[in-house]
């Protein structure tokens, strides 16, 4: 059946206008129809790996939450760090681990739970809302603090940071509270 009539059309692929012959033409020519064919198929590929990844990704995840010991990769997994962190963890006596020979060094999931628990422990948790607390007559600056402690602003700053210390921002200023620097430096 022949047409008459010319419309106007957009191509799915290129997006270019063209003059289409009936209503359902969808594009300007068979190289485009076949381009999108393809980048079609190609996606659908990709979804149907992804998917895949995805199942095999939280299988695993399944498998290392089910287990009493596991191994320096699957810690690394678990805690979402990179086994040079464990192994390190482990160098430093922070992560109970038990090395059976050059290439097998297993930990104990309840050692890792006990590092975490001994860690908030002994962290000096600082309530968020003690900023409210910080002013300028209970406070250093941070360049008083340099200077009376006698250490660089990036030690000062570690040191914040490690402690969970609070800071103010006051005008110009960044303020830290005095008691909280002293009982670190006595």
């Amino acid at each position: 059946m022949s047409s008459n009539f010319t419309v106007k059309r957009i191509c799915d692929y290129c997006k270019n206008v063209f003059d289409a012959k009936t209503t359902k033409t969808k594009y300007c020519s068979h190289i485009c129809n076949s381009r999108d064919y393809k980048l079609k198929q190609k996606t659908k590929k990709i979804e149907v790996s992804d998917t895949e990844t995805k199942l095999k990704v939280t299988n695993y995840v399944i498998d290392i939450n089910s287990k009493d010991f596991l191994t320096v990769n699957e810690t690394s997994t678990l805690l979402n760090m990179s086994s040079k962190t464990v192994y390190r963890l482990i160098e430093q006596n922070e992560l109970n681990a038990f090395n059976f020979s050059i290439r097998k060094t297993l930990v104990r999931r309840k050692d890792i739970d006990s590092y975490f628990e001994r860690n908030l422990i002994n962290s000096d948790y600082v309530n968020p809302n003690r900023e409210n607390e910080i002013n300028i007559d209970n406070s250093y600056t941070i360049n008083e603090a340099i200077e009376k402690f006698n250490i660089s602003s990036g030690a000062l700053y570690n040191i914040i940071k490690k402690h969970n210390i609070q800071k103010k921002k006051y005008g110009k200023f960044t303020l830290v509270k005095k008691e909280d620097l002293n009982k670190i430096f006595e």
